[in-house]
C-alpha cells in the first residue's frame, strides 16, 4: 500500500500499568486469510464489553509499518481500530504471555489456519495455547468469512458434572451483556459411559420411563443451572437422546438450530483420548466455541 497505515502503538493504561481484565481482548494473527477471520467475532465482543482489541503477530522479522496491512490481510480502518503488537518467541508461548500481561478476557481465535482441518481439530499453536491460556478462548471456525457476528443465542452444553457447571455463570454473563438467550443442552448417549466425576447430578438411568423420572430431572437439573447463573437470562433447556458421540449429537443440535455461539467447560487435557467430545465439537462447529478453562479438578 502506498499510504502508510495508522497504527496504534502498544501502550499499557495509566502510566505502564497492565488493563483491566474487562477491557482487552487478544486476536493472534498470523498473515493467513483465515486467521482475519476472528476478526469480526472480536469486534463483535469489543462492542458488547466496551473493549479494546489487541492484535498480536509474532515472526522473525518485525513487519515495518508500511508493510502490515498487506503482511497481516488487514485494511486501514481494521488496523487503526486496535491496539498493534510484535512480541518475539515462539507463537504459543508469546500469545499466552501477552494474554498475561494484558490481562485480557479473551482469546479470539482460528483453532487452525491451513487449508486441512487437523484430525484432532487443532493446529499445533491452538494446541499448545489452550492448556495454558490464562482465560477463555473463542475458536472461530475458518471459512466464515468476514461477515459481522453478534450474539443472540448461546448453546451451553451441560454433562450434568461440576466441571461443566462451572461454565454456567460466565455464560450467564456474556448473555446479559448480549440480552441473549441461552439453550443448556444435555445429550444421553448410549455409546458413552456414565460419568464418574464426583458431584455430578445424573440422568435417570432408564430412557424409556419418560413420564415420571425425566420431567422431574429435568426441572431439577434446568433449576440449578438457573440459580447458578443468577440473575439469570433466559434459560431453556433440552434434552437430546442419541446413539451416537455425545460430540456429533451437539453439533447435530447447534446445526438445527442456529447459536452464535458454543460454550464448553474443559479440564485442560489434551492428552490422546481424552477431551474427545471437544475435539469433535471444535472440528465440526458451525459457529464460535468459547473454551472455558477449569483448574484445580482432576481431569
Amino acid at each position: 500500500m502506498g499510504q502508510h497505515p495508522s497504527v496504534k502503538p502498544e501502550s499499557h493504561p495509566s502510566g505502564g500499568a497492565p488493563a483491566e481484565r474487562s477491557s482487552t481482548i487478544m486476536v493472534p494473527l498470523d498473515g493467513s486469510a483465515q486467521a482475519v477471520e476472528a476478526l469480526p467475532v472480536a469486534q463483535g465482543l469489543a462492542k458488547l464489553f466496551a473493549a479494546t482489541i489487541h492484535v498480536v503477530h509474532i515472526a522473525p522479522r518485525r513487519i515495518p509499518n508500511e508493510e502490515i496491512c498487506d503482511t497481516l490481510k488487514l485494511t486501514q480502518a481494521q488496523l487503526s481500530s486496535v491496539i498493534f503488537n510484535q512480541p518475539t518467541g515462539s507463537p504459543a508461548s508469546a500469545i499466552v504471555h501477552e494474554a498475561k500481561q494484558w490481562k485480557s478476557r479473551l482469546i479470539v481465535m482460528c483453532p487452525h489456519t491451513g487449508e486441512e482441518k487437523p484430525v484432532g481439530g487443532f493446529g499445533s499453536i491452538a494446541q499448545e495455547i489452550l492448556p495454558n491460556t490464562p482465560c477463555p478462548i473463542i475458536l472461530v471456525p475458518p471459512g466464515r468469512g468476514q461477515r459481522p457476528w453478534s450474539l443472540r443465542h448461546v448453546l451451553l452444553p451441560h454433562d450434568s458434572t461440576p466441571t461443566s457447571a462451572i461454565a454456567i455463570s460466565p455464560v450467564a454473563d456474556f448473555a446479559r451483556h448480549a440480552r441473549a438467550g441461552v439453550t443448556v443442552l444435555h445429550v444421553a448417549s448410549v455409546a458413552t459411559a456414565p460419568v464418574e466425576e464426583p458431584g455430578t447430578f445424573p440422568a435417570p438411568r432408564y430412557m424409556d420411563q419418560p413420564h415420571h423420572e425425566w420431567p422431574a430431572w429435568e426441572r431439577e437439573f434446568l433449576d440449578r443451572a438457573r440459580a447458578m447463573g443468577k440473575p439469570s437470562p433466559e434459560f431453556t433447556l433440552h434434552t437430546v437422546f442419541c446413539t451416537e458421540g455425545i460430540g456429533e449429537a451437539i453439533v447435530r443440535f447447534a446445526s438445527q438450530h442456529e447459536p452464535d455461539l458454543i460454550a464448553l467447560a474443559w479440564r485442560l487435557n489434551l492428552e490422546p483420548q481424552r477431551a474427545l467430545t471437544m475435539r469433535s465439537i471444535i472440528r465440526h462447529a458451525p459457529c464460535p466455541v468459547m473454551i472455558y478453562p477449569v483448574r484445580g479438578m482432576n481431569a
